[in-house]
């Protein structure tokens, strides 16, 4: 299907294949099973991004972190390929990404996704709204799990999951050069009225910053996800709010962010 491999060109970070009995991979259920082996791996490398963390904050990375890569490669078959695919089976890897002008080993999430059959495709109305549930249906099980292993409640998961997704759909229309549509299909899914995705801070922001005062100079300009959870960084040794943090005033926010557009930076969304 071309939106995998369009997927595998913009997004080495997340990998995602449609074949049918591939070695290697567990099923969601046994790859989210109570004291699984995966659960613990993939707790423990989000150690790798904070010191100091307690299971409450590797909670919150992992469910921001799975949540994002599973909405760029549901987001991306999706939002390319125009149909909402079902994960069935899943692994973690590792593989090596450039940082910094060399190589580092890193890990994914790998998932192994179904297509739906025509005749089911043909029969919704709303594409939002099974993405919408079956997002909800796929991650339930898996914030069940992580809020009995760690403590992390299910609002707080479920805030997280809506961010992951909102981003991921934000990366995936600015590298196809479609922002506004895929803003508008994610807000049209994690906005839904009794959704335990709603939030109503989660939003998206254009946000503006005047350069430097040299002659010529345009005005630099980035669409941001706002998010409605916290991952908790600013309790590990050393943390700090994320520029995009819900329990930031929104106006030190955004001057953050132009502060950021003014130094070049490539802030992640």
């Amino acid at each position: 299907m071309a939106a995998v491999t369009w997927l595998a060109d913009a997004f080495a970070e997340v990998a995602c294949s449609l074949a049918t009995g591939a070695a290697g991979f567990r099923s969601l259920a046994a790859f989210w099973a109570e004291a699984s082996a995966d659960l613990e791996t993939v707790l423990a490398y989000q150690d790798r991004f904070a010191s100091g963390m307690d299971d409450k904050i590797r909670a919150a990375h992992l469910i921001a972190f799975y949540s994002h890569q599973f909405g760029l490669a549901a987001g991306a078959i999706y939002l390319v390929g125009g149909v909402v695919p079902e994960v069935t089976d899943l692994r973690f890897e590792s593989y090596q990404r450039l940082v910094g002008g060399r190589m580092v080993e890193a890990g994914r999430f790998h998932f192994l996704a179904r297509l739906p059959r025509a005749a089911d495709e043909a029969a919704s109305t709303d594409a939002d709204g099974v993405f919408h549930d079956s997002f909800i249906a796929q991650l339930k099980p898996v914030i069940a799990l992580i809020k009995r292993r760690c403590g992390l409640s299910s609002r707080a998961q479920w805030r997280l999951a809506a961010d992951g997704l909102a981003g991921a759909f934000l990366e995936i229309g600015r590298r196809r050069g479609a922002e506004a549509d895929a803003m508008e299909r994610a807000l049209a899914i994690v906005k839904r009225v009794g959704s335990p995705l709603y939030s109503r801070e989660l939003c998206y922001e254009r946000i503006d910053a005047a350069p430097g005062r040299g002659p010529g100079e345009q005005v630099l300009s980035r669409t941001y996800r706002m998010r409605g959870g916290c991952c908790l960084y600013y309790r590990s040794d050393g943390g700090s709010y994320c520029d995009t943090c819900v329990l930031l005033k929104p106006e030190l926010r955004r001057e953050r962010l132009r502060e950021h557009l003014r130094d070049g930076g490539a802030l992640s969304d």
